[in-house]
């Protein structure tokens, strides 16, 4: 029994469970934009829909541990938000592990979104939505095309954690596209860019040394800092925007909203000062651009809901 709770902690750590929510809250918000627009489903498409997602997730993870193992091998400046979940490098589960739940994740991805097609007779862009996340998530990591060794990585996350899951969530049960969508999409895409970047800047020699080209290691971290910072401020620019709509006097948005503003401008200070060349202080700063990003999706999420129904 106690074999068995080693290796269920271990599968936990290599799945990644929590860090899920990155796919799992834009999902909900395009779900509850339909909700807003008046279009409802069965709980079993929900289900389905989130089932779909983590299964694309697990398949990206599981298989990003897989190809990256060489240089988590090699990466001494890790933390908790990079550099892998250390799992394989320390022998912990056996490496092919990770390579068969990341195919498992793939089949069981490609079933889950024909399923829907021919269940709920929806049209081909959802096969579509479904292929360009497995097609995307499958060649992340993965050879010939490998996104994240040329740096595309970075801007593919932004689209595939957020334009994408919300214009899901909402055309399964509606049928169609919105511009809410790609409003909505602007402060969630650019806050997951945003933590994607900053968790290359721990493993920057261990990449440069394997040839991972991402934008860190192609531009540098001073010039990625400059980015981070632009996006930022981009990302509570277009936050506020979407945020006004609730129709609330400043001083109420400001309550409503100050978490993440907050947090974005503390960010952004830290990384103008330099501090991310502090091992602590950049894991802080990992940790904390992680939370802007959930901060804000969860409360575009509640700003849909409080909202009137069209």
């Amino acid at each position: 029994m106690k074999k068995f709770g080693s290796y269920l902690a271990a599968w936990w750590k290599l799945s990644r469970v929590p860090f899920l929510s990155v796919g799992i809250l834009p999902l909900v918000l395009g779900f509850i934009l339909a909700w807003r627009w008046g279009y409802r489903g069965s709980f079993e498409l929900y289900l389905l829909a989130v089932a779909a997602a983590i299964l694309i997730m697990w398949m990206t993870y599981y298989l990003g541990e897989w190809n990256d193992l060489e240089g988590d091998r090699i990466n001494q400046n890790f933390n908790r938000f990079s550099g892998g979940s250390r799992i394989l490098v320390k022998g912990i589960l056996p490496a092919r592990v990770s390579l068969l739940l990341g195919y498992g994740c793939l089949t069981g991805a490609i079933l889950v979104v024909f399923y829907i097609y021919l269940q709920y007779r929806t049209d081909l862009r959802t096969l579509l939505l479904g292929g360009l996340g497995i097609v995307f998530g499958f060649f992340y990591s993965n050879k010939p095309v490998r996104w994240s060794y040329h740096g595309w990585g970075e801007i593919l996350i932004g689209f595939c954690y957020g334009w994408l899951p919300i214009a899901t969530g909402f055309f399964l049960f509606t049928g169609f596209f919105s511009s809410q969508i790609f409003l909505l999409s602007i402060p969630v895409g650019l806050s997951i860019f945003n933590v994607i970047l900053i968790n290359e800047f721990p493993d920057e020699e261990a990449d440069r040394a394997i040839g991972k080209k991402n934008l860190v290691v192609r531009f540098g971290k001073e010039r990625m800092g400059d980015l981070y910072i632009g996006l930022s401020i981009l990302a509570g620019l277009s936050f506020i925007k979407m945020m006004w709509g609730i129709g609330l006097t400043a001083h109420w948005l400001l309550a409503l909203s100050g978490v993440p503003l907050f947090l974005i401008l503390w960010n952004l200070i830290q990384v103008w000062l330099g501090n991310y060349r502090d091992a602590e202080r950049l894991e802080r700063l990992c940790r904390n651009t992680l939370f802007v990003n959930l901060s804000v999706t969860m409360l575009l999420t509640v700003q849909q809901t409080i909202l009137r129904p069209y």
